[in-house]
């Protein structure tokens, strides 16, 4: 009889159809690169062509077929993969994309029962050598298999006492002593110094409510269209990148980029939307023009105007922003604007597929530890209601958006509906905030320059001749 030696557990095709996702979609090549390593892979070619593909994603350069060829033959490893032949086979043995993550863990299971066995090996030598010390090899045989479980597990829970000594807080330091150093550090500042915790949008009344954009947290900012929803979240970006010196990263789904930088010039250089666009410029409204883009490049403000994204390639997208900028806050416009998974389980209704897309933004903002602003429309029920103020029922398509987000914000400008009622003064009211108190503040809204500020009555009184005398 013939004996058959049995190979270690692998899936051959599961790894060819990771590596030829990786090979055609950039969504796959993110996934794939955060969720796998180089030794998850069991054929030699197969760890050489993903460690390629997965410096290409780390220095943020695009792989195809064509471009890894070229620099596994700048490597002189092209032959040891199979020659571009089979790197053509990959890419066309890939099958759909959308089902990249199970692939991947196919891969990953099959690694960890190699490693399995090769523990198991080791703790077979180790028993038959007969050490003089059992309890001590015991110790070293769990060990084996203990570390392995972590790292297929690596979300096991963490004790509260490693917390508070320090050994796995995000900080490194010991509770108390994080504690005494933010007690002294407020008791430093000054009298005008701002005393919130996070990142401020030097929006004044809505940092002291809100105490600032907090990490991990999820904002949605919702109105009525022509509120000022997307003014509002670009003017908050606009302050945490141009004053605060944060890179930012912004999704325009409903504008192109040069629609917003537009926007954001206007803004910040206080001119007219009209007068750049058909050059109507006095000397001095050129100069301020001018100063203001020579502040702007010496900040970092990213923006991606890809329509029509998918939940999915939103968050690869968000990822590599971070990875490549280091962005400091995300804004999302806007929310109904982005489609969902396109799995089978979320076609049932719009209503379970804006679910999935909140539920999947609150993860994105806590995966990356920025806070994420996404505007989000209102339904027609805020026009036939007295007063038109919002409320958290109107949220669009789905009553998770107020499950999900840490803080919701409703935009109101009563002139909207009557132009006598309360011109140039704008109500963010914050109906929801998970970390602090809710309620509303006022702020000045100057239409001309699609710009909010900060509200004083004597500001609301000269708001107009103010704008005039620009």
């Amino acid at each position: 009889m013939v004996k058959t030696v049995k190979a270690a557990p692998h899936s051959k095709e599961s790894e060819m159809m990771v590596l030829g996702c990786m090979l055609t979609s950039v969504n796959s090549l993110n996934i794939a690169a955060d969720s796998l390593d180089e030794t998850d892979f069991y054929f030699t070619e197969h760890q050489i062509l993903f460690q390629t593909l997965k410096n290409a994603y780390k220095q943020d350069k695009p792989a195809d077929v064509h471009l890894v060829c070229e620099e596994l033959k700048r490597q002189n490893k092209l032959d040891a993969i199979g020659g571009a032949a089979y790197m053509t086979t990959l890419a066309q043995y890939a099958g759909t994309s959308a089902y990249i993550e199970e692939y991947c863990e196919i891969v990953k299971s099959k690694a960890v029962l190699r490693r399995m066995i090769q523990a198991a090996q080791v703790v077979e030598k180790n028993a038959l050598e007969e050490p003089p010390d059992v309890q001590q090899a015991l110790d070293e045989a769990q060990g084996l298999f203990f570390s392995i479980s972590q790292n297929a597990n690596p979300g096991a829970g963490v004790l509260i006492s490693d917390l508070l000594s320090g050994t796995k807080s995000t900080t490194q330091m010991p509770y108390l002593k994080e504690l005494q150093d933010r007690q002294e550090d407020f008791r430093l500042r000054g009298p005008d110094e701002s005393k919130i915790t996070g990142i401020p949008t030097h929006y004044l009344d809505l940092d002291k409510l809100i105490n600032g954009l907090g990490n991990s947290n999820l904002m949605i900012m919702a109105g009525r269209p022509a509120m000022g929803k997307t003014a509002l979240a670009i003017n908050i970006a606009e302050n945490v990148c141009f004053k605060n010196g944060m890179p930012v990263g912004i999704f325009s789904l409903e504008m192109t980029a040069e629609q917003l930088l537009h926007r954001i010039i206007c803004s910040q250089a206080e001119v007219e939307s009209d007068k750049i666009r058909t050059g109507n410029l006095s000397g001095a409204e050129f100069q301020r023009i001018v100063a203001s883009i020579g502040h702007m490049q010496k900040h970092t403000m990213v923006i991606d105007d890809q329509p029509g994204l998918k939940i999915t390639d939103l968050r690869a997208r968000a990822r590599r922003m971070k990875e490549c900028y280091g962005i400091r806050l995300l804004i999302i416009d806007y929310l109904q604007l982005i489609s969902g998974s396109g799995n089978s389980r979320t076609l049932e209704s719009r209503q379970v597929e804006i679910s999935e897309i909140s539920r999947m933004l609150k993860t994105l903002a806590r995966e990356l530890n920025i806070p994420v602003i996404c505007a989000s429309q209102l339904s027609r029920k805020v026009e036939d209601r007295a007063g038109h103020r919002p409320m958290m029922s109107d949220l669009r398509e789905s009553g998770s958006i107020e499950q999900d987000a840490d803080i919701v914000v409703f935009l109101l400008r009563r002139e909207y509906y009557d132009p006598n009622d309360k011109p140039g003064m704008a109500e963010v009211i914050v109906g929801k905030n998970r970390h602090g108190a809710v309620g509303s503040v006022n702020m000045a809204f100057v239409k001309e320059l699609v710009q909010f500020r900060n509200y004083t009555p004597i500001q609301l009184e000269n708001s107009l001749d103010s704008f005039v005398n620009l």
